[in-house]
């Protein structure tokens, strides 16, 4: 091994800092990045590395992830917020439907309230839940939210990938002989891409880890109610009929338990908990080597700054098509939401033939 003098060592850390003070530290803001912009904010502090990304490879490669990823958010944000209004209307209209049910078997005189007036809200209640719980699944089906948000995410994860790929390999290729340089183009990419990938799986894994966890309440609610309204209260309605109508808790705990199995196969929190700590673990045993890497660069080795940049975007593209593939599978829910759906108005439709519908409950 060649000795290093303790100039060479001095130099190698001043060149390092400099890049570091000249990119900056990690930053929670830079959650959402925007590449077309980092031309003009280093065009001060690092000048030479802002010529490098006004190349037209980077700019158009920039301005595409940009569109995709506003567009991913956008049908994100719209295919989730329908989806939860679908399950929890369904959950509603199930709910309303069972105590429509067993209006019949309550005493007037237990009523406060006549059963036509109660019968008509039940029914009225029912009848809306379906409505726009058909609305939103409809939505999120016809307007083909799911695939539409994993196919903008696809083309935008790509073109970050290959937006950071090309600017080191352009750094690399034109300034194979100036280290300072290439260690700006480094901690532009520790930056923007690999602290802001590490702090979001990082993040998002606990965010899943709490939702998982309010699904297993949910869940644990679901179970109470139902062992309660099928066992417990049907056992005493044997002795007690007037308790009979409580039975009807046990479908609505059904309908709870639906709500709480849905609501884990579309977010899909346990898998997804794992999976981004695995991910955030694995970029962080490469960024073991992340001053490894400075130090040879520091010292004229480029050779080493494209494998570094690779080894991290095959952990990106490992994740991303993990996600891809689970994604995937939430074809397999929204046609059993929908099953659900078409379930609940078929026996909408039988229990107005049998007398327990809203226009067939007694009056009071």
């Amino acid at each position: 091994m060649t000795e290093r003098h303790p100039i060479d060592e001095a130099n190698a850390e001043e060149l390092i800092q400099s890049a570091v003070d000249a990119i900056g530290p990690d930053d929670p803001n830079d959650y959402r990045i925007k590449p077309t912009a980092f031309r003009e904010e280093l065009g001060n502090s690092a000048p030479a590395l802002a010529d490098v990304l006004s190349h037209s490879s980077l700019t158009e490669t920039a301005k595409r992830y940009e569109e995709q990823d506003a567009k991913a958010n956008r049908t994100q944000l719209l295919f989730k917020l329908l989806s939860l209004i679908g399950v929890w209307a369904l959950f509603v209209a199930t709910a309303a439907g069972a105590s429509l049910a067993s209006l019949p078997t309550i005493g007037s005189e237990i009523l406060a309230v006549p059963h036509g007036t109660i019968a008509t809200s039940l029914g009225f209640c029912a009848l809306v839940s379906g409505f726009v719980a058909a609305v939103a699944l409809y939505g999120v089906g016809e307007g083909k939210l799911l695939q539409n948000w994993m196919t903008a995410r696809a083309k935008a994860e790509t073109d970050r990938v290959d937006y950071f790929r090309r600017a080191v390999e352009r750094v690399v290729d034109s300034d194979s002989n100036d280290p300072k340089v290439q260690l700006l183009c480094l901690e532009l990419f520790r930056r923007y891409q690999l602290a802001v990938q590490q702090r979001y799986f990082r993040d998002r894994g606990a965010s899943h880890e709490v939702s998982r966890q309010w699904t297993l309440c949910v869940g644990a609610v679901a179970a109470g109610i139902l062992s309660l309204g099928s066992g417990g209260f049907g056992m005493w309605a044997s002795d007690e009929p007037g308790i009979l109508p409580l039975a009807a808790l046990g479908t609505i705990g059904a309908a709870l338990a639906v709500v709480a199995t849905r609501r884990e196969e579309l977010h899909r929190d346990a898998q997804n908990a794992e999976r981004y700590q695995k991910a955030s673990d694995a970029l962080s045993r490469i960024r073991e080597r992340h001053s490894d890497v400075q130090t040879a660069i520091a010292f004229g080795d480029s050779s080493i700054l494209i494998p570094y940049v690779a080894a991290v975007h095959e952990q990106l593209i490992l994740e991303h098509r993990q996600w891809l593939a689970a994604t995937e599978e939430i074809d397999t829910t929204l046609k059993e939401l929908y099953a659900s759906l078409d379930g609940h108005a078929e026996e909408g439709g039988r229990g107005d033939k049998t007398g327990h519908g809203a226009g067939a409950a007694p009056a009071g």
